[in-house]
This record gives C-alpha cells, structure tokens and sequence, in this order.
C-alpha cells in the first residue's frame, strides 16, 4: 500500500510540474534586460510570459502546456527571434543576435523549421533560375526536357522536405502555410504552371492546428487573391470548398469561426466574389448548434434574407418631400429605388454623400431612380442640418440601429446601399455612388 501510494504521488507531481514548459535562455552580452514571449490565439497576439535576465545574461520564461504554435521573442521592446512551442523544455544560447545563424537552442521545432527555410529559399532561388533559362532555350528540345525536368524536381523539394517531418511537429503546418503565404504572390505574378498545385496544398492544411501560427489573415488573403485569377467559371468551384473546409475545421472553435468568416465575407464582397460571399454566410446561417453574435447574423443574413432576386422589406418612411405625411417604400412609382443606409457622423458616408446629390438629378431623369437615404442619427437637429440640401427622400427617427428599417435590413455597417425595381425586387448589392451609375448605365442598355 505504501508503495502505491509512493508511485500515485510521483504521477500526481509529475502531471502538475509540466503544467508549463520552460525557456532557458542566455544571451551572455545582455545583462538586466526585458524578455516578453508573445503567441497567438486565432487573430489576435497575448503575452504568454514575461521574465527579465540576471547579470550574467540569463533568463527563464515559460508557456503553458496546452499551447502549441508559434512565438515571438521580445527583448526589451524589440523582436528577436521566432519560437514554435510544442510541449518542448527549449534551451537558448545567443551570443550575438545580429547573427541569425548563432542561436543555439536544442529545439527539434526550430531545428525543422531553419531547415525548411533553407530548403525553400533555395528551391525558389534555383526556380528563378531555371525560369530565366527556358525562353533562352525555346528552340532546343534536348535542354527544354532538362529545364521541365529540373523545374519539376526544384518545385517538389520543399513539399518533400515538409513530408519528410514528423507528423507530431506544429512547425509542418505551419511551413506549409507560410510556404504556401510567400509563394502566391510569384505565383500570380511569374509562375502561373503551378497555382493548381496552391489548390492542392492548400485543401491539406489543417486550420485548426493553426489557431495559435498567426498565419490566417495571411493565408485566406493570399488564397482569394490567387483564386480570382482563375477564370471565372473555375472561381467559385475552387473557392466554395475551400470556404466548407475551413468553416468545418473550425467548428469547435466557434468564436474563431465567426471571426474568420466575417474578415473572409468582407474580403469577397471587396473583391465582387459575391456568389462566394453568399456561400460563406449561407454555410454560416445553416450551421447547427451555431450561436452568431448580432453583427455576424446581420452581415450573414443579407445574403439569405435579402439575396440578389428576393423582394425587400417594405419601409414606412416620411419626409420632408412629403410634408409630414406617410408614405412607403413600396407605393413609389419609380423604375428603380436606391434605399441607402447612412449616417451624418460616418466618414465614408461623409465622402460618398456630395457624390450621390450630384449625380442624382442625372440618373433620376435618365434612369427614373428614386433615392431613399434612411439616417441612422440620433439626433433630430443634426439630421435635419446635415441633410437639407438632399434633393431626394430622408428619412430619420432618431432610433439608430434599432431604427426598424435598418433592422428589417439587417444593416451591420454604413454606408450600405441596396438597388430595388419597381416592385422591390433586389438588383443589386451597391459599392458606392460610382458603382451604382455604373451599374445603371450597363443594364439598362441591355
């Protein structure tokens, strides 16, 4: 009994002294300095440590045992070096940190990861080489076959050494990333032959292993900026899965999701990749045991409440056109009816609203538009002023966003503006003033 007691307390004490892990660092000409360890959680950077060196350089800093990712260094105030933690105790020897080369640290992490920055940074180098060589070559079969062959051995080394690591090591992902992340941009600029392959790398990332790499800003951006360079029938059958998988990688980590999703929704809808933004808030809205936050609901259900084709909400407005009696969005004539979502104290309301008062009379007389610019003020007389000179419909109750047509609209932001027919029928989501002459002067020609 004595005995098993004995061993019960050695697992006990065990489980506990690795509630942590530690950084054993000595940068021996840095006396009395700041050291910060600095991670990630999603999209956002937390101190994971804090700790200061004694005189003789040295320092201890440590990370929980539940964190695996990456970390930044920071030495008085200043970044020194990337990190990956991975239920590693990490040892550190700098003695001069200008040079990269000389940390030495026990880390098989760091270890894998300087070797994958190797291999891809040659593998890049040797690629821009070869890449200048074959049109010198153009009309000599024999070197042309070696040049394929090299640029197919050159472009493989990096996916190769990435298989070749461990399958438990976190920096594997995040080289494939990160990989991934620099390359694109060559990609979409010089070497278009291998975006198929982006395709495929990647559909293997695996998005949750990267909730604590920093990366997924950078790599969503990078994969729609690739993407749209496809051609156009190929852009939503190469984006919509990628959208599924990342939704469902993430499931778990709901407030990551939503996250994602609204910085990936805003991208697409900046870019006009508005079938593929209404896939996201689809996919989104159609979740199970899915609680969004109101913001998240209203952006997302623009595109199932209020899609391209579906009617809109009628609004009950009055104004000053009307001399104070009611009227409704729906009881107007017009062949087309902008209703516009703004507000007195926002910036880019502030910059498109000149625009939509000069162009209005034009498109009105031309187009046979109709403006109804709902205000979400606040205040009465700082409405009233600022819109004075507004030669179509305002509208304002001094209720904000709880204003029941910003409501029934699922407005998240301003300005917003949304193209109607006559019997308010959705046309078109609009980007601006210019966009919607634009949009005006190309469909009804047609």
């Amino acid at each position: 009994m004595k005995n098993y007691i004995i061993v019960l307390l050695f697992i006990v004490n065990q489980v506990f002294a690795q509630e942590t892990y530690t950084i054993q660092g000595h940068f021996p000409k840095f006396p009395n300095s700041r050291y910060e360890l600095k991670g990630y959680e999603g999209l956002e950077q937390k101190t994971l440590s804090q700790s200061e060196s004694k005189e003789d350089g040295k320092f201890t800093l440590t990370y929980p045992r539940n964190y695996t990712g990456v970390a930044q260094l920071w030495m008085n105030g200043a970044y020194q070096v990337l990190l990956f933690l991975n239920h590693e105790d990490i040892t550190l020897h700098w003695e001069d940190l200008t040079n990269r080369d000389g940390l030495e640290t026990n880390s098989q992490e760091y270890q894998a990861f300087l070797g994958g920055m190797k291999t891809f940074q040659d593998s890049e180098a040797k690629l821009a080489g070869l890449n200048y060589l074959v049109p010198l070559y153009a009309q000599d079969s024999i070197k042309q076959h070696w040049l394929a062959h090299e640029l197919d051995t050159v472009a493989y080394s990096f996916p190769k050494y990435i298989k070749s690591l461990p399958e438990n090591l976190f920096v594997r992902q995040y080289l494939l990333t990160k990989g991934l992340i620099e390359q694109m941009p060559k990609t979409v600029e010089t070497y278009k032959w291998r975006a198929p392959n982006h395709i495929i790398e990647f559909m293997a990332i695996d998005f949750k292993a990267l909730k604590n790499s920093g990366l997924y800003n950078e790599i969503i951006s990078g994969y729609t900026n690739l993407v749209e360079r496809f051609p156009l029938e190929e852009v939503y059958e190469i984006l919509n899965p990628a959208i599924d998988k990342v939704i469902t990688e993430l499931k778990d980590e709901p407030t990551l999701q939503q996250e994602i999703a609204q910085n990936w929704f805003t991208l697409l809808e900046q870019k006009s990749l508005f079938k593929a933004a209404e896939h996201l808030a689809l996919r989104m809205l159609n979740q199970e045991n899915c609680m969004l936050n109101d913001k998240s609901k209203d952006k997302f259900e623009q595109y199932r409440a209020l899609a391209i084709g579906k009617t809109a909400p009628n609004i009950v407005l009055e104004s000053k056109e009307a001399k104070g009696k009611k009227q409704e969005l729906k009881n107007l004539k017009n062949n087309y009816k902008l209703v516009a979502f703004g507000a007195s104290w926002c910036p880019n309301c502030q910059n498109d609203y000149p625009s939509l008062i000069g162009m209005y009379k034009k498109l009105k007389e031309k187009h046979d538009l109709e403006v109804v610019y709902v205000s979400i003020d606040t205040d009465k007389n700082v409405f009233e002023e600022y819109y004075k000179e507004a030669p179509f419909i305002t509208f304002c109750d001094t209720k904000g966003w709880e204003t029941q047509a910003a409501k029934d609209y699922h407005i998240f932001a301003t300005p917003t503006y949304i193209l109607l027919d006559k019997s308010l029928k959705i046309l078109a989501k609009i980007q601006s003033p210019e966009h919607l002459e634009a949009w005006l002067q190309s469909n009804t020609n047609k």
